[in-house]
């Protein structure tokens, strides 16, 4: 979701020590809002020599831990690092879900360094011959960068129109920088090290019970990289794919440039790389869906069924099932906690609950599929999904066995994230019509104040063999 631009600007001083006495302001693309040195000549002696990043996609964000060898080729220094915080926008300003970067940590030889919040500079969007409030105007020098900067975004998205069936619609915009100061001695080599977690850009529409997603995106751009004192000397980028549906990733920036060493790792090696924004790097983590109910009459809608489209793929999710339970939690007050709640229908939002002592551990739910199908996954809200306060008090399902027909049987591990989404549990190797599905209870992650182990929705997912027709909401 976050396109990482990482820029400098160098302190201005006397002598051979550099003091603390200098800013950074908008050049470039403006809505990027890249950063540039406060002088006119625009010069560091900090150079890259290494930089390697590895980003894990997760369900709903990606990790990143970004690593830099960074040598100063000059005097002793205190030289300002920028880091931004972004959202996300669109060509016409509409306002979309913002989330700020997470996390975030910066460290300098395993020592942590201290982060202040710099807010952004309004900028104004079109050019003007009159000086602005403070009596400046823009220099030539700037008008030419601006030009250029633009040039290369227009080529960057040609590309990305070449590569993707739909370019990407939104931008990343810098709304603030988190800043730090790095010390350097003359001629020293530093070690810096960044964490962060970033959710994907994801937008929905939806048409009454119609839902139209978008692609799921996650962008770090290596561009800004060009302001340090010489080109990146080596780097190496590597994709790990964590979550369940590796091969809807794909990655159509920068083009050609990862390899597949398999279904869950990319890795991109380079050499004295002066990027521009043809190498920023582009990720769609999950691919855009359209999904429908099948049908729209009040009986049909209460079936709690849809129709999924996904470029050529067919999905059915359903609840036509019957389930038991081995256990069932005593209602407290209003609240039941009866396994057919599993089915995301409960009038109070109440979850399944076992009702077993001490956490759950083999306790089972059986579900009898009234439409037998092969299945392509089981969809699963683990825990009491209410808000995320009563999801964190009460146990989560951190590890369940499934066996299908009686014959078929595997063990998924959950991780312990809310989540905006259900959790896909995909079944494979596995390709006949399902009639009888046991989830058995195998390990949680506890409650911070109950030790109910709670499962709030469990859908299925058919594939189908054809398009199905559907009937938009008008």
């Amino acid at each position: 979701m976050k396109n990482l631009w990482l820029a400098v600007a160098l302190l201005i001083g006397g002598g051979s020590t550099l003091f603390g006495n200098g800013g950074a302001w908008q050049t470039g693309v403006r809505e990027t809002g890249n950063v540039s040195a406060s002088d006119k000549d625009r010069h560091t002696d900090v150079a890259i020599e290494n930089e390697t990043v590895k980003i894990d996609l997760h369900r709903e964000y990606a990790a990143v831990d970004v690593h830099y060898r960074m040598h100063n080729t000059g005097s002793k220094v205190q030289q300002d690092f920028f880091f931004p915080v972004e959202r996300w926008g669109g060509s016409h300003d509409i306002e979309l879900k913002e989330y700020n970067i997470e996390h975030y940590r910066i460290s300098v030889d395993g020592k942590e360094l201290k982060v202040t919040d710099v807010a952004i500079p309004k900028v104004e969007r079109t050019e003007t011959k009159q000086a602005t409030s403070e009596g400046n105007q823009e220099s030539s020098e700037t008008k030419e960068e601006n030009s250029q900067a633009e040039e290369q975004a227009s080529e960057a998205d040609e590309e990305s129109d070449e590569t993707t069936s739909e370019p990407f619609e939104a931008m990343p915009i810098i709304k603030s920088w988190q800043k730090s100061v790095i010390p350097f001695e003359k001629n020293q080599t530093r070690e810096v090290a960044i964490h962060y977690d970033a959710r994907y850009d994801e937008r929905n529409e939806s048409v009454s019970d119609d839902f139209h997603k978008r692609d799921a995106t996650f962008a770090y751009s290596l561009s800004p990289a060009a302001t340090w004192k010489a080109p990146i000397g080596k780097g190496k980028i590597e994709v790990n794919i964590l979550h369940s549906e590796p091969e809807d990733v794909s990655i159509p920036k920068p083009k050609e440039r990862f390899k597949k060493i398999s279904d869950t790792h990319y890795e991109w090696d380079f050499e004295n790389l002066k990027p521009t924004l043809a190498d920023d790097i582009r990720i769609v983590a999950h691919s855009k869906y359209d999904s429908y109910p099948t049908g729209y009459s009040e009986e049909e809608l209460q079936t709690r069924a849809e129709y999924v489209i996904r470029g050529k793929q067919y999905f059915l999710d359903h609840t036509d099932y019957d389930a038991t339970a081995s256990s069932t939690l005593a209602p407290q007050g209003k609240h039941h906690y009866e396994v057919e709640n599993i089915k995301g229908r409960s009038q109070e939002g109440s979850p399944w609950a076992e009702g077993a002592k001490d956490d759950g551990i083999g306790e089972s739910i059986t579900l009898n599929v009234k439409r037998p199908l092969p299945l392509y996954g089981i969809l699963i809200r683990p825990g009491y999904w209410w808000d995320e306060n009563t999801w964190k008090k009460n146990n989560r399902v951190a590890a369940l066995e499934i066996t299908l027909n009686d014959e078929r049987t595997f063990t998924e591990t959950i991780p312990d994230e809310p989540s905006e989404h259900p959790y896909l549990i995909r079944v494979r190797d596995y390709t006949k019509p399902v009639t009888k599905i046991k989830m058995v209870i195998k390990g949680v992650h506890r409650g911070t104040q109950f030790r109910d182990t709670c499962i709030s929705l469990v859908e299925l997912r058919a594939p189908l063999a054809k398009k199905p027709e559907v009937h938009g909401a008008r």
